[in-house]
């Protein structure tokens, strides 16, 4: 298993996954039949298969992460995550790159990975950890700051 720095503007303290959105601006199906289908989907996803909304609690900050070339995505409670935590280096924030896991040995995307050398990048939050496997780098934006409401 391998480990790297993923360095955010939230790598360093508390964070929270807002929400997740996965699609496409455009969706098209052509059966066996030669029936088309097609669905316009939402057009923030333009240029990215994966968008999460991260709240920085130290900054009050609110980041989207914008993710291009998504081989597979998941969000999960961090417990599903034992053998993972069992070999983080220390020192890493709540941000990080990792491949080589058993997520990566026991899914298709196996032959991907070995091929590709692409890496998960997780977002660890207390209850919630998003794992995604992309080629690049994934884009992280400033929505801007969220004041304390009264």
């Amino acid at each position: 298993m391998e480990f790297e720095e993923w360095q955010t503007p939230f790598t360093g303290g508390k964070v929270f996954l807002v929400d997740l959105s996965w699609g496409r601006e455009n969706w098209e199906l052509t059966t066996s039949d030669g029936k088309k289908y097609q669905v316009t989907g939402d057009s923030k996803h333009r240029n990215n298969d994966l968008i999460a909304r991260i709240f920085h609690k130290e900054s009050e900050s609110l980041f989207e992460v914008h993710y291009d070339r998504v081989s597979a995505f998941r969000c999960l409670d961090e417990h599903g995550l034992d053998e993972l935590w069992g070999s983080l280096p220390k020192g890493l924030g709540c941000t990080f790159r990792v491949k080589g896991h058993g997520w990566h040995r026991e899914s298709p995307l196996t032959f991907f990975m070995g091929n590709k050398g692409e890496w998960s990048h997780m977002i660890v939050t207390q209850d919630d950890c998003l794992e995604v496997v992309c080629a690049d780098t994934p884009m992280i934006r400033l929505i801007g700051r969220v004041a304390p409401s009264p």
